[in-house]
């Protein structure tokens, strides 16, 4: 798989057993094989782990009763950067040939 890009997203966790909230950084690469099939990965402290809705459990009383929020401030300066226009017509270019 190629690498695309990478990113970091925070997500917000709240138990609705006993309603303590807490919030977790995730590292999400997104990846295509060439084929134009997509893959997206996320790791927890440098760990490849579940998506941030599945399998949560709450810290304090072990309740597998959690809600899984996207915050959607997250870390403004870890955003990608915009490409220019002949760098987006290239990728359309090459799609279109199926050689990305």
């Amino acid at each position: 798989m190629h690498e695309a890009w990478t990113n970091h997203e925070v997500w917000v966790f709240e138990c609705l057993r006993c309603g303590v909230s807490w919030n977790e950084e995730f590292r999400v690469r997104h990846s295509g094989d060439g084929h134009g099939n997509a893959a997206v990965v996320y790791e927890r402290h440098g760990q490849p782990c579940t998506t941030p809705w599945l399998n949560r459990c709450c810290p304090d009383c072990g309740s597998e009763n959690v809600k899984a929020l996207s915050a959607s401030h997250g870390r403004q300066e870890e955003l990608p950067i915009a490409r220019s226009g002949s760098d987006v017509a290239m990728v359309f270019h090459l799609r279109r040939m199926h050689a990305w």
